[in-house]
C-alpha cells in the first residue's frame, strides 16, 4: 500500500530494518501506555513519525503490529537464554542465580514499559495473554527447568507462584515507577549508577532466599 502524505499525494513508503524498528519502538511505547484497544493504527504513525499507511504498509493490521513488537521487545531476551543455556547448566546454582538475575534486571531497565506491557495482557484473558504465554513465557519456563535439575531457586520459581511473582516484581517494578521513585527518593531509575545498586539489592535478596531454600531441602534429606 503505498503512503499519502499531508497534502495527499502518493509517496513510496520507506523499507528497510530501520523504518520497521522506529515503528516498532513507537508501538511499545504506546501500548503500553494506552493499551491494545486504546492505540489506533494512525497513533502509531503519528508517534513514530512516519507517513499515513507506512504502519500498514510493513504489518498488515493491528494485530500484527502488536505481534510483532512484542516480538521485538522480548525476542532478544529468550533468545539471549537460549544461546547461553549449555553454559548456564555448567554453572553451579548461585552463580547462575546471579547471572539470572542480573540479566533480567538490565532487560527490565532497558525496557521498562515491557513490564507494563504484561500486567495489561496477563491481567485478563484474550488472544494476546494466550500468545505472550506460548511463544515466550512457556519457552523461558521450559528452559529454566531444563536447566533447574539440583537448582534450588529455579526450582522455587518455576514451582511456586507467589516466589516466582516476588522475584519478578522485586526485579522489574522499580522500573515501571520511574515518577514515583524520583518524587520519593530523588533517584533516576534510567542511570547506570541505580541500575547497578539495584543489580546488587536483588542479588542479595534471592542470595537469601537460595540459601533458605537450600537448608530446607538439607533438612528434608535428614
Amino acid at each position: 500500500m503505498p503512503a499519502i502524505n499531508a497534502d495527499h499525494q502518493t509517496v513510496a513508503p520507506p523499507k528497510g530494518p530501520r523504518t520497521r524498528t522506529q515503528i516498532l519502538e513507537a508501538a511499545a511505547h504506546l501500548f503500553a501506555e494506552n493499551g491494545y484497544h486504546g492505540t489506533g493504527i494512525r497513533d502509531i504513525e503519528a508517534a513514530a513519525g512516519v507517513n499515513r499507511g507506512v504502519v500498514t504498509y510493513h504489518f498488515g493490521n493491528k494485530e500484527e503490529v502488536w505481534k510483532a513488537m512484542f516480538a521485538h521487545a522480548f525476542m532478544p531476551y529468550l533468545n539471549e537464554l537460549r544461546s547461553r543455556t549449555k553454559l548456564l547448566v555448567a554453572l553451579d546454582p548461585r552463580t547462575r542465580t546471579r547471572f539470572l538475575i542480573e540479566g533480567f534486571v538490565r532487560m527490565s531497565a532497558e525496557k521498562p514499559y515491557l513490564n507494563r506491557l504484561m500486567i495489561q495482557e496477563n491481567f485478563t484473558e484474550s488472544w494476546r495473554s494466550d500468545w505472550i504465554i506460548k511463544n515466550f513465557l512457556e519457552p523461558v519456563r521450559e528452559l529454566n527447568l531444563l536447566i533447574a535439575d539440583g537448582d534450588p531457586f529455579l526450582s522455587l520459581v518455576e514451582t511456586d507462584p507467589h516466589v516466582r511473582y516476588a522475584i519478578l516484581g522485586a526485579c522489574n517494578a522499580v522500573f515501571s515507577h520511574r515518577c514515583e521513585v524520583k518524587a520519593l527518593f530523588n533517584q533516576d531509575v534510567g542511570e547506570d549508577s541505580f541500575i547497578e545498586r539495584h543489580v546488587v539489592a536483588m542479588i542479595k535478596i534471592v542470595d537469601a532466599l537460595l540459601e533458605r531454600a537450600t537448608s530446607q531441602e538439607e533438612k528434608s534429606d535428614v
